[in-house]
């Protein structure tokens, strides 16, 4: 039986989520037949945008970070991207779509947003985003609703504890952070050499309406009590190895877990789904590690 075409959610909007999560899954397949090496990215992208969380990729400049979400875009009919690369002299008004520059394009009318070399504005530019990345909201100067899903921001630097204190409270915006490396596999290498073609969608395409039913979807997920204490499990043992996660970060590491469920096919979070959460548990880079540890110990126990 197709769990949702089962799902007794709002009325018939949802009749058709199946084909749109199929359609989600082949968006993914394409993206990741061009993009070598990049298939945890490319759904944790997916996945950030169904959660409506925002994400940073950390990596060297030409790892194809900017190029994977320009292209899955391509695929969403009606989802606006406002693309802008970061500098020391960047103010927020150079976001806005009022700046003649942006050509009617902004952080204010756009579902998607990409900024590269994020942390290279100064440091007034970036505070000012935290009320939209965490509200959704422009103050110009009255509140104004904006339709962001989404903020995506690259960068080269790898966060130490060094990082400025100012910043962390931004930082902590970012509920997914992915380190973007080199591609490895010989073979993979090669066939990046060969690729003589631009990107094409091979027409596997979503309109905005029907991604933003995926997305109401995801939040009917079903958690059962025996996932909510694996995750207190893990935070407690995180806790005592000094790696700290905000009470609002493990709030929303819930609509993170619920999206993954919701890709693979089930109305119920798996114990599995929690390794989704990996990328969002640590702040500092030396910290990824333990992270990784504590979460496949306790996943390994859960089995037993």
């Amino acid at each position: 039986m197709n769990e949702f075409l089962n799902m007794d959610i709002d009325g018939d909007i949802y009749e058709d989520i199946d084909g749109v999560r199929k359609r989600i899954i082949s968006i993914i397949g394409n993206l990741d037949a061009y993009f070598f090496e990049r298939y945890e990215l490319i759904e944790a992208i997916l996945i950030s945008i169904i959660a409506k969380q925002h994400m940073i990729l950390i990596g060297e400049p030409g790892l194809a970070k900017t190029a994977i979400l320009k292209a899955l875009i391509k695929h969403v009919k009606g989802l606006k991207l406002f693309d802008y690369q970061m500098t020391p002299h960047t103010e927020i008004n150079d976001l806005l779509s009022y700046n003649p520059l942006n050509k009617g394009n902004g952080i204010d009318k756009c579902e998607i947003v990409l900024i590269d070399e994020f942390f290279k504005g100064k440091t007034s530019t970036l505070n000012s985003l935290l009320s939209i990345m965490n509200e959704r909201i422009l103050y110009n100067p009255e509140p104004v609703n904006i339709p962001l899903i989404s903020l995506f921001a690259t960068s080269n630097e790898k966060p130490d504890r060094t990082v400025s204190s100012n910043l962390l409270p931004l930082y902590d915006r970012f509920l997914l952070r992915k380190e973007v490396l080199p591609i490895a596999g010989e073979d993979n290498f090669k066939n990046l050499l060969k690729l003589g073609e631009e990107y094409s969608s091979n027409n596997i395409n979503l309109t905005l309406e029907e991604l933003n039913k995926i997305i109401a979807a995801s939040r009917k997920i079903n958690i059962g009590e025996p996932i909510y204490n694996l995750i207190f499990s893990i935070r407690e043992e995180l806790k005592n190895r000094q790696v700290i996660v905000s009470d609002r970060r493990w709030r929303d590491t819930v609509k993170i877990i619920k999206a993954k469920a919701l890709l693979e096919n089930r109305l119920y979070v798996s114990e599995n789904d929690i390794r989704t959460i990996e990328s969002s548990m640590w702040t500092y880079y030396s910290d990824i590690r333990t992270v990784k540890s504590i979460i496949n110990k306790y996943l390994y126990n859960f089995f037993r």
